[in-house]
């Protein structure tokens, strides 16, 4: 948008404490992109007020979940009356949003597909990060159920001292394994809210970089990215994965990484991990960092309740990582099961579809090349980028109409 003479103010909703401060937003502008309907609720009801046309981009969950709490489909409705244009990212969605509403005209709803970036930091060392994570699990174990299992820290046990984690260990652990720190006392990049950075994709090949990861480190590395709240159902699959990986003495390591988005769940989260082999949860890093850690993964997994199209799915695709998905209308979109990716509908399938990709070595080679092929073909940065400069020029067009005015 910048690049083609435009200014952007990037703002979360949240983060507008006020109606005064939502209007003083909003007044600014001559045209609004809402993403994700019921959380830009109250910034289109603004633009409505003050005549500022927008354009609103469903997000995922406000047509897969909100639509299903009367209150937050009834502001999602005058969102999407008052909306000069309407988005999707996928068809599933776009056809998700003509049922909801019905006196929406097809043609009204564009489908728009994200594009992505990837920008993997090659400096940063997995292995000591995952070392680093073991060791700081290791100390969250009750010491009589350590010295009575014989835990040497590769294996789990229940911890009673889950919310006894303090910034402290993570700091001496990260100094231990020669990872910088800042002063806060985070991990290089590392952050405590999400990235919302530039989409587009690249054109460049990224080598995979699995083989640079010791085995005896963790393998294989299933690393799942979801900010934790109910909704990514982050451990789906964490039972058949203990199960599975204790089977195998405990080698190999589901990463569960992401930002809190809902305290109450990401307690339940942590406490939970605690009980499986081989479950390590970690806070979000910054895109390079977050990118290395996905190219040096042996799988991608994603087992969300509901998806409106995952960032990270097409990151790993970008970087060679095999896709493993639930199997939900999201990521259909752009999982073929067994071309660019697999899919599992229950966590037994999930262990099953785990298996084909650790002993077929073939059918990796496969979806990865199909799967990076498709994301050259369809999430491209030029394409994204004139379908919604045109979008919002149609908006901005809007605004000197008087019959709109009137509205």
């Amino acid at each position: 948008m910048e690049a083609s003479g435009w200014g952007c103010e990037l703002r979360d909703p949240e983060e507008l404490s006020n109606a005064a401060a939502v209007t003083a937003a909003v007044a600014r502008c001559d045209v609004v992109l809402g993403l994700h309907l019921y959380r830009s609720g109250p910034v289109l009801a603004a633009c409505r007020a003050l005549k500022v046309p927008y354009v609103a981009c469903f997000g995922g969950t406000d047509v897969n979940e909100c639509l299903q709490v009367p209150a937050r489909k009834a502001v999602m409705q005058e969102a999407v009356a008052g909306a000069a244009s309407l988005l999707a990212f996928t068809a599933a969605m776009k056809e998700a949003a003509l049922a909801a509403w019905p006196f929406l005209q097809p043609e009204c709803v564009r489908v728009l597909p994200q594009a992505i970036s990837v920008c993997p930091d090659n400096a940063f060392n997995v292995a000591p990060y995952l070392r680093s994570l073991d060791e700081y699990h290791a100390k969250l174990l009750p010491v009589s159920d350590v010295a009575a299992k014989g835990c040497t820290g590769t294996c789990d046990c229940t911890s009673k001292d889950v919310s006894k984690r303090i910034q402290l260990e993570t700091m001496n652990e990260c100094k231990k394994n020669a990872i910088p720190i800042s002063e806060e006392g985070l991990a290089p990049g590392q952050t405590s809210v999400p990235f919302s950075g530039p989409s587009s994709v690249i054109t460049q090949s990224v080598p995979r970089t699995q083989s640079s990861l010791p085995r005896g480190v963790a393998y294989p590395l299933v690393v799942l990215i979801a900010g934790l709240r109910p909704v990514k159902d982050v451990l789906y699959v964490a039972e058949a994965w203990s199960n599975w990986n204790a089977e195998r003495e405990g080698r190999g390591r589901l990463l569960i990484m992401g930002p809190v988005l809902d305290a109450p769940y990401a307690r339940q989260v942590h406490s939970e991990a605690s009980r499986w082999c081989g479950v390590r949860v970690a806070d979000s890093l910054k895109p390079p960092q977050c990118h290395a850690v996905i190219a040096s993964a042996t799988v991608l997994l994603n087992s969300s309740l509901s998806e409106g199209m995952s960032a990270a799915i097409l990151e790993a695709m970008v970087l060679g990582t095999p896709v493993l998905a639930r199997d939900i209308p999201g990521n259909r979109a752009v999982v073929r099961h067994g071309e660019t990716g697999m899919l599992f509908s229950c966590p037994d399938t999930f262990v099953q579809q785990l298996n084909r990709l650790l002993d077929e070595p073939a059918l990796v080679a496969t979806v990865t090349a199909n799967a990076r092929a498709y994301v050259a073909a369809h999430h491209r940065q030029r394409e994204e980028a004139d379908a919604l400069l045109a979008v919002l020029r149609e908006a901005v067009a809007r605004r000197s109409d008087a019959d709109w005015q009137e509205q």
